[in-house]
């Protein structure tokens, strides 16, 4: 039987409508988000909500009293030890925003891994209460400083305690950046003249391959003093190869 004209245009139209979904389903569940050159994976939170689930003890192991999570906001208040996310990460972008309270000491470490004969070490993105501590304190140990290796420049506009500080650490290959409340403090390229000068006058002088490991865990340093991390976030940095694949989507940002 011959179908009338409107009738196969109706079939027609709806297998195209079910081709389209299938396809959008299907890119939808692959699409990154990239820049020119680089893509990024989904954001990830690294805090679950009432649970340190995700995170360990350097090493590996429970973590047990002093950190706690409610509401999906991390509190440090007496002594909990380090924590140090279960998996390693390569490139990416970290987001995390905290609030310090009189004598805060703490910090956020990436490419934490075990060096021979010195134990755990990473890059640290320092978090400081720089008001209370200020006499005296370096300027490459203050807060979003490379701590003890390079400074923040002097566009850093640190809150006071009790309100909320915004900080982001970039991890590209060579290239490392600090982010504070929306400025970018702290930029260097691992192996430049600036990089050897920093690590050569700092207590890492001698560690053969500080930081120069592209892989490593990310540690939230406990320092025996109370400080809140109200959101951490990953964003990892996918490879270059990823950016040129067809389900790459560009999203200006």
């Amino acid at each position: 039987m011959k179908l009338p004209r409107f009738s196969l245009l109706v079939l027609f139209a709806f297998g195209l409508l079910g081709l389209l979904v299938d396809s959008a389903e299907a890119r939808s569940r692959r699409t990154v988000y990239c820049r020119p050159s680089v893509c990024y994976g989904p954001t990830v939170s690294l805090l679950a909500k009432d649970s340190l689930v995700g995170w360990t003890s350097p090493g590996g192991g429970e973590q047990r009293g002093g950190w706690s999570i409610i509401d999906g906001i991390l509190h440090l208040q007496g002594k909990g030890g380090d924590l140090v996310t279960e998996r390693e990460y390569e490139n990416f972008v970290l987001d995390f925003e905290w609030t310090s309270t009189k004598g805060t000491n703490s910090g956020i470490k990436y490419r934490f891994k075990k060096f021979d004969g010195k134990g755990w070490l990473g890059l640290e993105y320092q978090v400081l209460d720089d008001f209370r501590t200020s006499e005296g304190l370096k300027p490459k140990n203050c807060t979003a400083s490379l701590y003890d290796i390079l400074p923040p420049t002097e566009r850093k506009t640190l809150k006071p305690i009790g309100q909320v500080n915004k900080g982001r650490i970039v991890v590209n290959g060579n290239r490392i950046e600090h982010w504070l409340n929306g400025k970018k403090v702290m930029s260097t390229v691992v192996g430049s003249e600036e990089w050897n000068e920093g690590i050569a006058a700092s207590k890492f002088k001698g560690i053969e391959g500080f930081g120069e490991n592209n892989v490593g865990f990310i540690m939230i340093q406990d320092h025996n003093s109370e400080v809140w991390f109200h959101k951490i976030t990953i964003r990892e940095i996918l490879p270059q190869s990823t950016a040129r694949k067809p389900v790459c989507r560009t999203r200006c940002r």
